[in-house]
């Protein structure tokens, strides 16, 4: 049998010397990707411990650098995984509320962690973490799931099969739970979304709440549909 293969056929073009245009020919369709920079610049390094105290730096001076991105920080308090949660706490483009939310979420825990700690005995303060931080990474691994269900057809009957997730995958589950819990939640009149999210994150780092719930639950979903697990390969 024969087979064909299509091969993509790549040229650079360049746009008023300052912009390049990499585009790439398909049989059916046509891809144009613009860039500001040649190849021939390296990406920044905001990484601060890839810069040595003796003044060596980390790429070769002779070398044109790339202008980081607005979102690029070198700050100690730069946290990928709360810029994540950020976003999706985000409605309708608002990031700037979402940080507040947010910002407001660990001032809440901030506050009831103190609290807790100035009413504890002197043999109990040692377990108590204060830091708002540590608390929400703690509380997000306890929430994350092992394994998931999803729908594999065979011989026209759909099964929930059990797979591993990826560590993406647990991440993306345990903050969408978390944010669909704090929101959806019965709460009183009065009660806003930081208070509530604030409560989820420390039932969650205690191993209970109802996000930590339905981890379990998946899991029990799992465990009861192994029998269809070598659907994944057959």
């Amino acid at each position: 049998m024969a087979l064909t293969r299509c091969f993509s056929v790549c040229r650079t073009v360049v746009i008023n010397n300052c912009q390049e245009a990499a585009i790439f020919s398909f049989p059916l369709a046509q891809q144009v990707r613009f860039t500001r920079y040649p190849r021939s610049f390296a990406d920044p390094v905001i990484d601060r411990d890839a810069y040595a105290k003796d003044g060596s730096l980390p790429y070769d001076i002779s070398v044109p650098i790339k202008a980081a991105k607005n979102d690029m920080t070198s700050s100690v308090f730069n946290d990928p995984v709360l810029n994540k949660f950020t976003s999706l706490t985000m409605k309708s483009g608002n990031k700037n509320l979402a940080k507040d939310l947010l910002r407001q979420t660990l001032e809440q825990i901030k506050r009831i962690q103190v609290e807790k700690y100035h009413k504890a005995s002197e043999e109990e303060k040692a377990d108590i973490e204060t830091d708002p931080r540590v608390i929400f990474h703690k509380a997000l691994d306890n929430c994350k799931p092992v394994v998931g269900l999803t729908s594999i057809t065979r011989g026209g009957r759909s099964y929930q099969v059990p797979v591993p997730l990826k560590e993406n995958r647990r991440r993306f589950l345990a903050m969408r739970w978390m944010i669909d819990e704090a929101r959806n939640k019965p709460k009183p009149r009065l009660t806003h979304l930081p208070e509530r999210l604030s409560r989820e994150v420390l039932l969650a780092y205690n191993n209970e709440g109802s996000v930590i719930q339905r981890k379990l639950e998946l899991h029990k979903q799992a465990d009861g549909n192994k029998a269809y697990a070598h659907y994944r390969w057959w």
